[in-house]
């Protein structure tokens, strides 16, 4: 007969194997490579460079033109050749070429900014849908390392800053046998089309290959979406990341992904996000990446603080409309993260957690900050829009079932959650009520805050919003007949998804992943397009 021993090693296993599900929500990292230079056989660096050149210049509409433009970028920056760089003729019949970059603006850099420009149509992607956008120019795929080098890059991923760019070339005047050309390095995202000597003309561009050579960089993080649920040491903490430029036109689209999760759950529909041009032109990407071991009233808290963070650098006068104009797409625990965001619980949660009122407390003048932050906070301003996908706002059974049992017994919470709670505890013996006797001991988790069973999720079901919100729903129910009051989406009940007073709910025939499946995808275009 099996020992306990074994038994309890065998349940935690299976419960890994399910958590492990859960983050399969992780799209895996793309793949991008290269394809082979146009080299011909004794061909000197500089002879190909003027050859590439020339053939732009003399026939700037034929079908390799933003191909070869895109390469001549390539070579440039390669070399490290500077923003202004002679190529000269190789005989009397050609001209030297006298290059030089159009300074930075808004939508245009200059090449100095990034670390390395290749040219898109050298590149080949797979694991995504590849994107591209015929028109004038060439596309570039840009990357620039992640120091830290201005204060905004706090807010970009460490992997890399990645951007799509657009190179066109524009001759310029011809002074004996130089001649100059001007190159533009433009961001589509901002230009999408250009001036010509024959007018405005589409902007080419492809928006898969920069995304696919930042997830090429990702291999890593979508392990950590496990891995860190059992240390008390996450590899990252909570980062609120823009993925493109900060356009303070455009509404910002916040991605917040689920439990046993990370940003890249949203590898696919970002991608689908950026190839739809009216929601390209609308909306900027953001992602929020949290630790999913600890409770969804700490990550908020912390996205809260970087949102006002974020706008103090960016927007110090509070004028510019993409603040005032806030969506959120949230999936599964990220759904609860968002109502967190939009409510004003007063003493609700105080109410619940604590026995003595916050004045008495004796704690440090930023702990007391921190902790009316966490139980009393205020909403955030201007969210316009939420689209909630597979949200437990009424918990999951799964948190007390055996495997969930287990899950919340494995699951570490970060050291700086838990030391937070363990100094107010030590200093205050009895502040906490028996329901939040955990988090007092810095243990609540992730899991255990999903329990039905457990007064978080409930309290937060009966704050009201805010201030007025569209709200929208999608839910699965795997494809599976009968009433949908009795579905599922195979770890989230439609009684627990379906929430009074939103615009739209729309049922997918999918599993925990809705925003993944086609159907998913249709209708939150549909209602990013709503005004």
């Amino acid at each position: 007969m099996p020992s306990y021993a074994f038994i309890r090693l065998r349940a935690a296993a299976c419960c890994l194997l399910a958590l492990a599900a859960l983050a399969s929500c992780a799209s895996p990292p793309a793949k991008i490579t290269r394809k082979a230079f146009d080299v011909i056989r004794g061909e000197t660096p500089d002879t190909r460079l003027h050859r590439l050149i020339d053939r732009v210049v003399r026939e700037p509409g034929a079908k390799n033109a933003g191909q070869t433009l895109g390469t001549v970028v390539e070579i440039l920056k390669s070399r490290h050749l500077g923003e202004n760089y002679l190529v000269p003729s190789p005989d009397a019949t050609h001209p030297t070429y006298r290059v030089s970059f159009a300074p930075s603006g808004t939508g245009c850099f200059a090449p100095g900014y990034f670390d390395a420009l290749d040219s898109a149509a050298n590149l080949e992607v797979s694991k995504l849908e590849h994107y591209r956008k015929t028109g004038t120019g060439a596309p570039l795929v840009a990357l620039r390392e992640n120091q830290h080098r201005e204060a905004i890059e706090r807010f970009y991923p460490p992997e890399a800053i990645t951007r799509p760019l657009t190179a066109t070339l524009t001759p310029g005047t011809r002074t004996g046998n130089v001649q100059d050309v001007r190159i533009s390095l433009l961001c589509p995202l901002s230009h999408p089309t250009v001036p010509t000597a024959t007018g405005q003309k589409t902007l080419a561009a492809d928006y898969t290959a920069p995304w696919a050579a930042f997830l090429n960089r990702t291999g890593s993080l979508s392990k950590e979406a496990i891995f860190d649920i059992l240390t008390r040491k996450p590899k990252r903490d909570p980062q609120l990341y823009l993925m493109e430029p900060y356009n303070p036109h455009k509404e910002p689209l916040i991605m917040i992904h689920g439990l046993l999760s990370t940003p890249l759950t949203w590898a696919q529909l970002s991608n689908e996000m950026w190839a739809d041009e009216s929601i390209r032109s609308r909306y900027q990407i953001w992602h929020y990446l949290y630790n999913t071991s600890a409770p969804p009233l700490y990550s908020a808290r912390i996205l809260r603080g970087q949102l006002r963070e974020l706008q103090r650098l960016l927007d110090p006068q509070g004028t510019d409309f993409a603040w005032k104009h806030l969506n959120i797409i949230a999936h599964s625990m990220g759904g609860i993260v968002t109502k967190c965001l939009v409510t004003r619980p007063g003493d609700a949660y105080w109410d619940a957690a604590f026995t003595v009122p916050h004045e008495s407390l004796k704690i440090s003048a930023d702990d007391r900050a921190a902790l009316n932050e966490a139980f009393q906070w205020e909403p955030v301003p201007n969210i316009k829009r939420i689209i909630f996908v597979a949200v437990p706002h009424q918990g999951s059974d799964f948190a007390d079932n055996f495997a969930g049992r287990i899950g919340r017994s494995i699951t570490r919470t970060p050291n700086t959650f838990k030391a937070f709670y363990e100094r107010i505890a030590s200093a205050n013996p009895g502040a906490f009520t028996p329901e939040y006797a955990a988090l007092g001991a810095g243990e609540m988790n992730s899991i255990s805050v999903l329990s039905p069973k457990q007064p978080t999720l409930k309290i937060l079901s009966r704050l009201p919003f805010a201030y007025p919100i569209q709200k929208h729903s999608i839910i699965g129910n795997r494809g599976k007949p009968g009433p949908i009051e009795q579905s599922s989406d195979g770890f989230v009940p439609y009684w627990s998804s379906h929430i009074d007073g939103v615009l739209s709910q729309k049922i997918i025939p999918s599993d925990h992943s809705a925003f993944r499946h086609p159907e998913g995808v249709a209708e939150i275009k549909r209602i990013l397009k709503l005004r």
